[in-house]
């Protein structure tokens, strides 16, 4: 058994792992998406309570107005503005986020592209050392 042929049999378990691995991270991926919801665009406007309450979001969605104090991870975004951007949910237009997605579909997104194209390259150098060989 020659060296090509020690590639081609590794190169090939490799694109076997990585195209099942990003596959399932590509089905995790799309059922992520739909677990979000659809968010929509919306402007936030940061007004200071005082006292214990601290500082509040309020924004306007779905012919309402809603309301809800700003999480502690919230205050490095939006720190210096008096109104954000931001994104309601659809369906339940009171929860509000200032990000446009999910950071858990994005992970599994980017997860699957790389490999998925691991398992590309892994496929292609696996036929060329074993037609080489």
């Amino acid at each position: 058994m020659g060296s090509l042929d020690v590639i081609a049999l590794v190169s090939e378990v490799v694109a076997w792992i990585t195209l099942i691995g990003g596959g399932l991270c590509l089905l995790a991926f799309a059922f992520a998406r739909m677990a979000d919801g659809t968010w929509e665009p919306t402007d936030a406007v940061l007004v200071d309570a005082g006292g214990d309450d601290g500082t509040r979001v309020r924004w306007f969605a779905e012919g309402e107005f809603h309301e809800r104090g700003l999480e502690p991870d919230e205050h490095p975004t939006v720190v210096g503005t008096d109104t954000q951007p931001a994104f309601y949910r659809r369906r339940t237009p009171e929860r509000l986020r200032f990000e446009a997605d999910s950071p858990v579909p994005r992970l599994l997104g980017t997860l699957a592209v790389i490999l998925l194209v691991i398992g590309v390259i892994a496929t292609v150098v696996s036929t060329l050392a074993g037609d080489a060989a």
